[in-house]
């Protein structure tokens, strides 16, 4: 058998809002998780400095553009 529904959650209205914010609040928690997991980058300055004086240059992360990979 069921537990009767608090007294608030008796109205239809009601239930859809609570439904409502419920479903949203999971949407913003999971677009905040997905942007901030821990898995940021933390760069030093030297990095930083380099990346900016030379902008056009390929990092050693990315693979060159005439790589085996590309075929």
């Amino acid at each position: 058998m069921k537990p009767p529904l608090p007294t608030f959650l008796q109205h239809r209205l009601a239930r859809e809002v609570t439904l409502a914010i419920a479903i949203k609040l999971l949407v913003i928690a999971a677009i905040y998780y997905a942007f901030f997991d821990g898995r940021a980058l933390h760069p030093d300055a030297d990095a930083v400095a380099e990346r900016l004086a030379n902008p056009n240059q390929a990092t050693q992360s990315q693979p060159p553009s005439g790589s085996s990979h590309a075929d």
